[in-house]
């Protein structure tokens, strides 16, 4: 019986052949539903309504970062390090992730 092994990444002749993906000729399409779906937001399967939120991060060069308030929020250190874990886990700032939270507990305005 011959054993296959199992090849987790591409060989490095395999990736000689495969051409370069060059975006900049117009060939690719952006996702037609983006647009909407920034606008008006999405269901979940379980049929919950998540409008998404605004852009994360620094604003651009230039762009004004939008009206918001920075408030304080004392939490105890057991919830802060389960927020920190859960945060890290979904890929989010624990900022982010205290945003995400709120806005779904009280629906987004």
């Amino acid at each position: 019986m011959k054993r296959v092994s199992k090849q987790r990444e591409p060989s490095r002749a395999s990736l000689r052949e495969m051409p370069e993906v060059d975006l900049k000729d117009g060939n690719w399409k952006p996702n037609r539903l983006a647009a909407r779906i920034a606008k008006e937001g999405y269901f979940l399967p379980d049929g919950r309504h998540i409008m998404p939120l605004p852009r994360q991060g620094r604003p651009k060069k230039g762009e004004e970062p939008g009206p918001s308030a920075a408030r304080s929020v004392r939490l105890p250190p057991q919830v802060w390090n389960h927020l920190e874990k859960k945060a890290k886990a979904k890929g989010l700032t624990i900022h982010g992730a205290l945003r995400v939270a709120v806005v779904e507990w009280i629906g987004h305005p």
